[in-house]
């Protein structure tokens, strides 16, 4: 019996699902998946025992597998003489916290590890940290016995006169990178060129994961290239001769986690677009007046108003629209009014990006109730009807089991319950009966979620100040290599050359993170915050810069609430002086002068649009915390981490973690970090207990 056997067989037994058999498992979601559909895939001994645990089915034994632990490879490697290669070894094992008596040879575990962590966190330089994975890899190839050789140059034929033709085409230079080992193997196989099917894509992702030393993402990431290079050439004319295919990468959409068609629920995402997009943001009332309308009526009716009062209305919408704000402030007498009309007031309107993610939520849960029951909702009306959500909610509980709790069924949840409420005014029992759906999928923890506090544990201390002086080690890096090339240029020209005319486009970016990583680090604002700044919120005053965000473009303000104020360090102050006055005018593209954004677009040229921001500024940000401080991080997980940094340092200073992050009431804050350290609570009490046995 093979492993896909046995596989399918308890599937078919259980009812479960690929997905979650994958995730109950604690593998990738896409795991059994990849092993019942890609043939000729190897699952990794770990993933079998996972699976046999998860099972109960002896699935090792099903492969076949072979064994060796790394005692046993440190053993060959000794007899063969490769003590240096030895001693790397043990490193890693060290390092990765992996017992050689029990753990397993796996080139792919020793390949992830070197991918998940990095240099800073294997404490040596980043030379030294790829010597160690090259000799790592080395010590399996050696003490294992696999040798790579032959390369794409070593053949002839039509594979490689595709090769030649693609190298010397005025194609991306990518696609002769990437086409070698895949003509190759097709070369070896005796596989034509007209022949390559998703199976054959499949079989080739396969034979990647043995013989690469990429992770198992890249080699999906590699092949879903391959896949597209194939389908681009078979409609180029220059490459008719070789009748190439198109063909799809034998993948599937992971974001579709039920693989149904659109089709299916699109009345009820027309409801959304139609009805509750509009609603949502305020522009129409749930019986679908319009906001100006209704506006026009109130003013129609406020009449007694002398001259003066209405030049001074005219002055202050004139002052609220430079400044982006709305041009009528909605006082608390309207804000009732439109709420007693149907109308969403400011404070409950979703921007666009809630917009998204809240019709992605409805999407999900339509695609939950048919892949469970097979029965189709008429509208979203019916969907937020109690047992529809009951159904729907269950299934996507199950669809989304996984390492960490989450929260993510009783957000849905949450969502369709304002629908229903507010656009709907459906009745108080069925209010009531969603209330309790959601209290069932509420997760047990509050505040940050668990995956987030996993990452915060990992800034000890050395890592904090790593990360606090993180800005100041980029732009010495930037000024050193500056340095260099402008000595090489003189060495080259006779003559030094102005720091603008050999500052790279990636050095500016860098300097532009540095910048971005020390506005988070000053008060913590959300990323949009960060990316959106315009030029036009920057103020000065004896030196020191300070970012005035307007409160209509912060979360859970109005335009009645104050604006965020962003004081920025002596030291951010003038990195951004010397950005503003050297850098930013070099970074601007033609035709792109009039960019209102701090940060302005670094799209690649067939992607550029004038008047853009720098949207992938923050991922940058995120890949140099990572690089220089040793943890990977997403960008709103600065919030957290500045809160955490502080409460480290006494957790006295809750009170003014609690201004700082802009949270409406101290509970919010001990919501957040409770939970996070019972040792900021523990330290606390040890001191007081040593203080009282000293004064005694």
């Amino acid at each position: 019996m093979t492993v896909q056997t046995a596989l399918r067989s308890y599937i078919s037994e259980s009812g479960e699902s690929m997905r979650a058999l994958s995730l109950r498992a604690h593998l990738n979601p896409k795991a059994v998946s990849d092993m019942l559909n890609i043939p000729g895939l190897r699952p990794r001994h770990k993933s079998l025992v996972a699976l046999s645990n998860a099972t109960g089915v002896d699935l090792v034994s099903a492969a076949g597998f072979e064994t060796m632990t790394y005692a046993e490879l440190l053993r060959r490697l000794e007899k063969q003489g490769y003590h240096s290669l030895c001693s790397r070894v043990r490193t890693m094992l060290r390092k990765a916290d992996w017992t050689p008596e029990t753990k397993p040879v796996c080139r792919r575990d020793v390949i992830e590890y070197f991918e998940t962590h990095n240099a800073a966190s294997f404490g040596v330089a980043s030379g030294t940290y790829a010597t160690y994975k090259s000799d790592v890899l080395k010590a399996l190839t050696i003490a294992m016995g696999r040798q790579r050789s032959r390369n794409v140059t070593d053949i002839g034929g039509e594979h490689g006169a595709l090769h030649t033709a693609i190298a010397e085409s005025q194609l991306p230079q990518s696609y002769k990178l990437i086409s070698g080992s895949f003509l190759l193997y097709l070369h070896d196989r005796g596989l034509a060129l007209p022949d390559i099917t998703r199976d054959v894509l499949a079989a080739y992702y396969a034979h990647r994961l043995e013989i690469s030393s990429k992770t198992e993402a890249k080699c999906r990431a590699h092949v879903a290239e391959i896949a597209h290079m194939i389908t681009t050439l078979s409609a180029h004319e220059a490459f008719r001769q070789f009748r190439l295919p198109a063909v799809k990468h034998p993948f599937s959409d992971g974001r579709d986690k039920y693989k149904l068609d659109d089709t299916l629920i699109a009345p009820i995402l027309e409801d959304f677009d139609r009805h509750i997009t509009p609603w949502a943001r305020g522009d129409i009332s749930r019986s679908g007046e319009t906001r100006n309308a209704f506006i026009a009526q109130l003013d129609a009716e406020d009449t007694d108003v002398s001259e003066k009062k209405a030049r001074l209305r005219a002055a202050r919408t004139a002052k609220r629209k430079r400044s982006g704000k709305p041009e009528r402030a909605e006082g608390k007498s309207d804000a009732d009014k439109l709420a007693r009309n149907g109308f969403l007031t400011r404070k409950s309107q979703w921007s666009d990006r809630t917009l998204v993610t809240r019709r992605g939520y409805v999407t999900s849960l339509a695609k939950a109730i048919i892949a469970a029951t097979e029965i189709v909702p008429d509208s979203l009306e019916e969907l937020c009807d109690p047992e529809f959500l009951e159904a729907a909610a269950d299934a996507l509980a199950d669809a989304n089991q996984g390492a960490f709790s989450s929260g993510y069924v009783a957000s849905v949840l949450k969502t369709m319950k304002k629908i229903a409420r507010d656009y709907y005014e459906a009745q108080p029992e069925p209010l009531e009966v969603i209330n309790d759906l959601i209290a069932r999928h509420r997760v047990a923890n509050r505040g940050i979620a668990p995956r987030n506090k996993a990452k915060l544990r990992q800034f000890t201390d050395p890592r904090i100040r790593k990360l606090l002086n993180m800005s100041d080690v980029v732009v010495a890096g930037v000024n050193a290599d500056i340095a260099k090339r402008r000595k090489a240029w003189r060495k080259k020209h006779g003559v030094a050359p102005k720091n603008a005319d050999v500052m790279t486009p990636a050095l500016a970016q860098d300097v532009m993170a540095a910048l971005a990583h020390d506005i988070l680090l000053a008060r913590a604002p959300r990323t949009s915050n960060v990316v959106n700044c315009l030029l036009d919120w920057i103020s000065w005053q004896e030196g020191k810069a300070r970012i005035v965000v307007p409160s209509t473009e912060v979360k859970m303000r109005g335009a009645d609430d104050p604006d965020l104020v962003i004081p920025l360090f002596e030291s951010t102050s003038r990195l951004l002086r010397k950005y503003l006055d050297t850098i930013r005018p070099i970074i601007i593209r033609q035709g792109d002068e009039d960019n209102p954004y701090l940060f302005p677009s670094q799209a690649a040229d067939h992607q550029f649009e004038p008047g853009r921001s720098y949207a992938s500024l923050l991922g940058r940000v995120a890949r140099l915390v990572s690089r220089h401080v040793g943890v990977a991080i997403n960008p709103h997980l600065y919030r957290h981490l500045i809160g955490w940094i502080w409460l480290k340092d006494s957790i006295d200073n809750l009170p003014a973690v609690q201004r700082l992050l802009g949270h409406e009431s101290l509970q919010t804050t001990l919501d957040h970090y409770a939970e996070l350290d019972e040792s900021l609570v523990l330290d606390k009490w040890q001191d007081w207990i040593n203080q009282e046995k000293t004064s005694q």
